[in-house]
């Protein structure tokens, strides 16, 4: 095994544990809004980096760590919210993998992200309780996707940004389209 290999290893496990970390932490501070599913997603952050340092299996090794030993620590393995987090993380993960692909600015990849991370966990909820009255929660889950996508990627920015992370990683200088400048913003 190589040293980058190994550098890029260690650099997941950390960013999972990370996310573990943020995911417990946040499970145990009271929500921004007290209505049911309202969370700022703070370990998606490391989603989003890993997703800008990384891309591909790291990511996505990242994620499924991050859901499984989370929901382990918080007592919440195979239960309603598990399938919840998984849902979200996964569809989230989908979407923001393509608008990397497409050099999408790192905002926008978490607002969208933001938004399909709600949308999944809606799906995985419709099929748990099975009533049509979760429609009528689908524009509020949506509403507040927004704050916490732009929350999410106004600090994903700034750990993408930063030279000291970049250095200890190894990638290279981030594009400008990838930031959170205007332009990046309205090209897309």
């Amino acid at each position: 095994m190589d040293i980058r290999r190994t550098v890029s290893l260690g650099t997941v496990g950390f960013l999972a544990g990370l996310g573990v970390v943020l995911h417990v932490i946040e499970g145990c501070l009271p929500p921004p809004v007290p209505l049911p599913g309202i969370k700022v997603g703070l370990a998606n952050v490391v989603t989003l980096v890993a997703l800008f340092l990384f891309g591909g299996r790291e990511v996505l090794y990242v994620v499924l760590v991050r859901i499984v030993l989370g929901n382990l620590f918080s007592g919440t393995l195979l239960g309603i919210a598990f399938f919840l987090s998984l849902g979200g993380g996964l569809t989230s993960l989908g979407i923001m993998s393509v608008l990397r692909r497409r050099n999408a600015s790192l905002l926008w990849t978490s607002l969208l992200g933001a938004v399909f991370h709600n949308l999944g966990q809606w799906v995985v909820a419709s099929l748990y309780v099975q009533s049509r009255a979760l429609l009528f929660y689908l524009p509020v889950l949506l509403f507040w996707a927004v704050p916490a996508g732009f929350g999410v990627g106004y600090l994903g920015t700034l750990l993408v940004r930063s030279e000291a992370l970049r250095r200890k990683t190894g990638s290279g200088p981030i594009s400008p389209r990838e930031g959170l400048g205007i332009d990046g913003l309205a090209r897309r």
